[in-house]
């Protein structure tokens, strides 16, 4: 009878087993249908900006601009530029919005001067562990370029000279450069759930 008992309870927690197993199979790919729809559509309405900012560099040729406010998708932005990184597939707006919903849209301007004019500026990015974000800057190296589009329509290369994880109370690199000439980018994402930042500094030659 005991034999009996203990088999029963041994095929209940089999079973029980295999019902977790399949209910984390169904919460895991939910999670993925969900995260790859929130980065499509994330990048729709990212692609719609730099249209829009392309059609601002267009209209104000003779009278360049350093921000413009424009609407997409029934929110409005306003924008200060583009980021592309070939090496690793980026192309991003940058806005000017340094909230929470901004960072989940586009690209943000942290801190500095305008853009592409002389100092550092900084432009942080969300880590999503996926899709088109910052979570790829890990892979930047000396001398890899990184292109920032001012809405006066001019295009500056900068190449990568540092990177590394700092301390996330450690915003030095946010300061400003002793040589007043010089025009430096500074890309930011956090890692291990914000208690790190990923950081990659880039300059102008």
């Amino acid at each position: 009878m005991k034999k009996m008992f203990s088999k029963i309870n041994k095929e209940k927690v089999f079973n029980v087993l295999i019902l977790l197993v399949v209910i984390g199979l169904y919460i895991a790919v939910a999670l993925l249908i969900y995260t790859n729809f929130r980065e499509r559509k994330r990048q729709e309405i990212s692609n719609g900006i730099i249209d829009k900012i392309d059609d601002v560099i267009e209209e104000n040729e003779n009278n360049p601009v350093t921000e413009a406010t424009v609407s997409y998708g029934g929110f409005k932005y306003t924008v200060l530029g583009k980021l592309r990184i070939r090496k690793i597939n980026i192309y991003e707006p940058i806005l000017k919005e340094n909230t929470a919903s901004a960072y989940n849209t586009a690209l943000v301007k942290m801190s500095g001067p305008d853009l592409n004019e002389n100092g550092n500026v900084a432009i942080g990015g969300h880590n999503f562990m996926r899709g088109n974000y910052f979570i790829k800057i890990n892979r930047l190296r000396k001398n890899d370029v990184v292109t920032v589009t001012d809405l006066t329509g001019r295009s500056v290369d900068y190449y990568v000279y540092e990177y590394g994880i700092r301390s996330a109370d450690d915003a030095s690199y946010l300061a400003q450069p002793d040589n007043e000439n010089e025009k430096i980018v500074t890309l930011v994402t956090c890692t291990k759930g914000g208690k790190e930042r990923y950081v990659v500094k880039a300059r102008a030659k």
